[in-house]
């Protein structure tokens, strides 16, 4: 029980690795938000979650609006009175939106993505991070390897990349700003997680022995390998970490 009585908030937490760290943030004790735009898929996971024995709070979102981002902080204070931790995980791909080499890249493209990904993640941690002081919380984001290394080829998404490199800097300059007051904030970077942004790499030889090449220990992780992660820099048992950039990617940032 390393999160007993926690109040944890989950952003895009309807399904992937937002659902399955509020599968394992309930197994340690904690009581959940899931908070998602996706309010089928976010209520239907809310309600498996109570089938499972867990205390579970839906709340809709979309990130893009500031207001709704601030309501769901105050939904959660509202409902539970506190709040202790924040997983700012709710992301979008790029490809389909236009994303791709710069040269290729579409405003458009570029302008959700860097909506959706790094504002959103700016805006879940600008509304929380008051309450968050006050229980001396913890804020963990979802980077990805790939806002830690430069791709080519087949995974050039620059968008998407950017605006993942943007939320290490955004964590690790709320982990030094607000470390005296007991506030800890670190970041999560998977590699290819088998999630629906994975779908399109299994279903292509060239891209999955790719994958099998930069994840030695791959070639696609599990997103129970992400949430364990979560579980462990939430808990006290990382009571001394903050600012830390942790890849949970088989091996490709060692290479």
């Amino acid at each position: 029980m390393m999160l007993h009585n926690k109040i944890a908030l989950i952003t895009g937490a309807a399904g992937g690795i937002g659902k399955r760290c509020a599968e394992a943030f309930i197994r340690e004790g904690a009581r959940v938000v899931v908070a998602d735009r996706d309010v089928a898929n976010g209520e239907a996971t809310a309600v498996a979650l109570r089938s499972s024995g867990g205390d579970v709070l839906f709340v809709p979102v979309d990130l893009a609006h500031p207001e709704q981002v601030e309501s769901m902080v105050a939904q959660v204070v509202a409902h539970y009175g506190v709040l202790d931790i924040l997983v700012s995980n709710a992301a979008v791909g790029g490809r389909r939106l236009g994303d791709g080499p710069v040269h290729e890249c579409t405003v458009e493209g570029w302008d959700t993505v860097m909506t959706v990904n790094l504002r959103g993640a700016f805006l879940a941690c600008k509304y929380a991070i008051p309450e968050l002081l006050k229980t001396r919380g913890s804020i963990i984001t979802l980077s990805s390897v790939l806002g830690m290394v430069g791709t080519q080829g087949l995974y050039d998404t620059h968008a998407y990349t950017t605006s993942k490199a943007g939320i290490i800097g955004l964590t690790r300059s709320i982990a030094a700003h607000y470390a005296r007051q007991g506030l800890r904030a670190n970041v999560i970077a998977p590699g290819l997680i088998d999630t629906r942004m994975a779908e399109r790499t299994k279903a292509t030889p060239e891209l999955l022995a790719q994958v099998a090449f930069w994840q030695p220990l791959g070639p696609i992780g599990g997103v129970e390998d992400v949430a364990e992660a979560a579980v462990f820099l939430a808990s006290d048992r990382a009571k001394f970490i903050t600012g830390v950039v942790l890849p949970v990617d088989g091996g490709w940032t060692v290479q």
